[in-house]
């Protein structure tokens, strides 16, 4: 499994040095899903393929949870830093059909390894979870909102 991510990667890495030098300005700075389950949150470039590279500084990456699960069950929200230099910092927060937060997680993300944290969806409606880091700015907060609907089944 992990030889076929580094293949991902190292592939990723030659289509994303292409698309970097024929990529308009415009693109850059934007915030895209990466795969069924994963979002990237960049300080300079965002691909739409399954991995991100960054031009000069680190990449934050963010779980996009699921888009729906039922009453009960748990979607899983985490984040991991890629290492090449930025900012690690970052905010999760999650609030539910009732509009308030009721789960917020704060610090440095692991460069090492993905950190997870799975959430129960206690009652049906939707979830909204937010995440926050210095992927644009250095001095200020940017954030990207994921929404999670949960249903009876």
């Amino acid at each position: 499994m992990r030889v076929r991510y580094v293949r991902l990667v190292l592939l990723a890495g030659m289509v994303a040095a292409f698309l970097l030098a024929a990529a308009p300005l415009s693109a850059a700075r934007t915030v895209r899903p990466a795969g069924p389950h994963r979002a990237v949150l960049a300080s300079d470039t965002v691909l739409a393929s399954n991995t991100v590279l960054a031009r000069t500084q680190g990449t934050l990456l963010v779980n996009q949870p699921a888009a729906s699960v039922c009453v009960g069950h748990t979607f899983t929200v985490g984040v991991w830093f890629q290492r090449s230099g930025g900012s690690r910092a970052y905010r999760v927060a999650i609030s539910g059909p009732r509009h308030v937060r009721f789960f917020y997680r704060h610090g440095l993300a692991p460069s090492s390894h993905w950190q997870f944290w799975k959430v129960r969806a206690g009652r049906r409606g939707t979830y909204i979870t937010t995440y926050s880091g210095h992927w644009r700015h250095t001095g200020s907060w940017d954030t990207y909102r994921a929404i999670t609907r949960a249903r009876r089944c």
